[in-house]
């Protein structure tokens, strides 16, 4: 080892596992390595993630670069942000998710480039409590960067996204046609939210955060808007109503592996020439069984603008179901059975408000600036000592809560416009 960073979250069990893959990856005595952290305050809410730099010995122009993300080793952390349940979700994906679909399109003659294949190379991985650990390659030497979250997103990047999207639903449709066992233990997956459904502190922190979507929008003014957003927030709690969108059986037969959690963070971009070539997800921590729409809702509601959706939100639809039926097809399956544009359409309709609820959470995270991120640990502690958590204690504050409001009320009056409440 030549450096580590100080008062990292890495067990020394995970220290093991990470020697031990090394020294099988590049030989025992011929690399030395270092750890760093990989992101900054705000990229990563769930987890701690650092880049591992091999050197070998005989060669050091000839680097190889790891991600190992790891829990935090804070109990109350762990705790008041499910930070278990989470890895679990996540290595799951890695261990059992990305070889299915690898071996199944494969299977079909498919090449890496026409298959669903836009996730990180997996390593290894233990779900071991307290040295719960993920390695994959690291992407940034391959040309993949996070987008700035506070700049608007281009055409062509929510385009490569809603390709990426449609390959990923397609293929488990079709794994569901013609081999529907090999995703009965996916399909058993319970939600995340379903996991935390009782979790009183997480309940009273989105029922707190309605009063701020409703004051997105002037009562006076945009009183249809106001009184439509009130009824729906008044007819349910926050939790109650995004559990009944995210029931997969309500979705059946077009419930997918969904990605889980869409937000801009969570998707690397590759860029060649000033275009954009590639795109990756990242952070399958949420991987859930539900509507496709839930992908697309909250990728779409939380990421892009309202003056983007006010655009092209009917083209996003498009080109995501056109990616889809050519996966499908490509896949030697029935597009029009498997995924019509009608069967689409009536799940948008359904469930289509599922990017309002997430956005009265995502948003605030979304547009908080890296320097007003509140310290986790402390937050942490606040709830478990029973203090309420409102949405100042997310970092919305002067500039971040005119962001906010903006793109909040944009997300309301989207979701009124289009019939989803």
């Amino acid at each position: 080892m030549d450096s580590v960073e100080e008062n990292n979250e890495i067990s020394d069990l995970v220290y093991k596992i990470l020697n031990n893959f090394l020294n099988k990856e590049y030989g025992q005595g011929k690399y030395k390595y270092d750890i760093k952290g990989a992101t900054k305050k705000g990229d990563n809410y769930l987890g701690v993630v650092y880049r591992v730099t091999i050197k070998m010995l005989d060669n050091e122009e000839n680097r190889h670069q790891l991600i190992l993300k790891v829990p935090p080793q804070n109990l109350l952390r762990r705790e008041k942000f499910f930070a278990r349940p989470v890895f679990l979700r996540e290595a799951l994906a890695f261990e059992k998710f990305f070889p299915l679909i690898s071996d199944f399109q494969q299977a079909k003659g498919l090449s890496i480039q026409e298959s669903f294949h836009e996730y990180p190379k997996y390593k290894f991985s233990s779900t071991d409590y307290m040295n719960e650990v993920i390695c994959m390659d690291d992407l940034q030497p391959q040309g993949f960067y996070l987008f700035d979250r506070f700049a608007p997103l281009t055409y062509d990047h929510v385009t490569i996204l809603m390709r990426i999207y449609g390959k990923l639903h397609a293929t488990t449709l079709v794994i569901k046609d013609e081999n529907p066992e090999l995703l009965s233990e996916l399909q058993k997956m319970q939600d995340i939210f379903v996991q935390q459904k009782d979790y009183e502190p997480l309940n009273n922190y989105f029922e707190s955060l309605k009063v701020n979507v409703l004051e997105c929008i002037d009562k006076q003014r945009e009183h249809d808007y106001w009184s439509k957003l009130n009824e729906y927030l008044k007819s349910a709690t926050i939790f109650e109503l995004m559990l009944s969108i995210l029931d997969s059986k309500s979705s059946e037969p077009y419930s997918v592996i969904c990605h889980g959690d869409c937000w801009i963070n969570n998707i690397m971009f590759k860029y060649e020439n000033d275009r954009i070539k590639d795109a990756c997800l990242i952070d399958w921590q949420i991987m859930r069984y539900a509507s496709p729409v839930i992908d697309l809702m909250y990728f779409l509601m939380c990421c892009t603008t309202g003056e983007f959706r006010q655009k092209y939100f009917q083209s996003m639809i498009d080109i995501y179901h056109k990616s889809a039926t050519d996966h499908i097809k490509r896949l030697g399956a029935d597009a029009e059975k498997l995924y019509s544009r009608i069967s689409l359409d009536k799940e948008l309709r359904g469930k289509g408000a599922i990017g309002l609820l997430f956005a009265t959470f995502v948003l605030p995270i979304l547009t908080t600036r890296s320097e007003d991120v509140p310290d986790l640990e402390i937050l942490s502690e606040k709830v478990a000592a029973g203090q309420t958590i409102d949405i100042k204690d997310s970092g919305i504050h002067g500039e971040n809560a005119i962001l906010y409001n903006k793109r909040m009320h944009d997300v309301v009056t989207d979701t009124v416009d289009y019939g989803w409440i």
